[in-house]
């Protein structure tokens, strides 16, 4: 499942075989590019398929379109009608578990960005566009966060020392960790006195977002 809606799905669908016909590439030599199959290249062209998130990706790589200009290429209407869709959050409102892997992809400033896909929606009252969840693995963070609990991750909130993060490091990686500051050396405190704090320097590590509340299910 992705975040796009049928109207979306329609003009992606319109972008990607345009730009493919503009350099001159078959369905077959596309998918072979991003990785997928041509068939699969075809019914996106002709939105009789809801592609992943990671397989949009692929493709709008192979075609050397950018997120931004997708977005600019899918969604003209929603602009121009003067409404914004509804944040996900808020009374009633759901919000996407993502895994660690999905987070990494998230933008710092996300904008429209709407990332990966998400086979569970949990309930929320937490408003704001773009947040998300994470579920708890591991036990570098217990007592106070165990494993299978459900975070809530803003990535608009700034983060202070102190404050719950998800971080993504040098390579790529997402971890949740406590941001702590010592004169000039920031570090990753796992809570979990058998773990040792991760010291990282400015430029080694970017904050995807502050945990704004843990979600208990009883």
């Amino acid at each position: 499942m992705t975040f796009f809606s049928d109207a979306d799905l329609r003009e992606l669908g319109a972008l990607i075989k345009r730009r493919r016909q503009a350099l001159k590439l078959s369905a077959r030599e596309l998918a072979r590019a991003a990785g997928v199959s041509d068939a699969h290249i075809i019914y996106i062209e002709k939105a009789q398929r809801r592609p992943s998130f990671h397989a949009i990706m692929n493709i709008l790589h192979a075609l050397g379109v950018s997120h931004e200009e997708m977005m600019r290429e899918i969604r003209p209407a929603r602009r121009e009608a003067n409404v914004e869709p509804a944040a996900r959050g808020g009374p009633g409102g759901r919000v996407p578990v993502v895994t660690l892997v999905q987070a990494g992809a998230w933008k710092e400033v996300c904008d429209a960005f709407e990332p990966g896909d998400a086979d569970e929606w949990i309930e929320t009252d937490v408003r704001g566009p773009n947040v998300f969840a994470l579920r708890v693995t591991g036990d570098s963070m217990e007592p106070e966060f165990t494993e299978g609990e459900v975070i809530i991750v803003n990535p608009h909130v700034e983060a202070q020392p102190g404050d719950f993060v998800v971080v993504k490091n040098a390579g790529g990686e997402a971890t949740f960790k406590q941001l702590k500051k010592y004169g000039p050396r920031y570090v990753l405190h796992p809570l979990n006195p058998r773990f040792a704090d991760q010291e990282v320097r400015r430029g080694e590590f970017r904050i995807i977002g502050k945990v704004v509340k843990k979600e208990k299910r009883y």
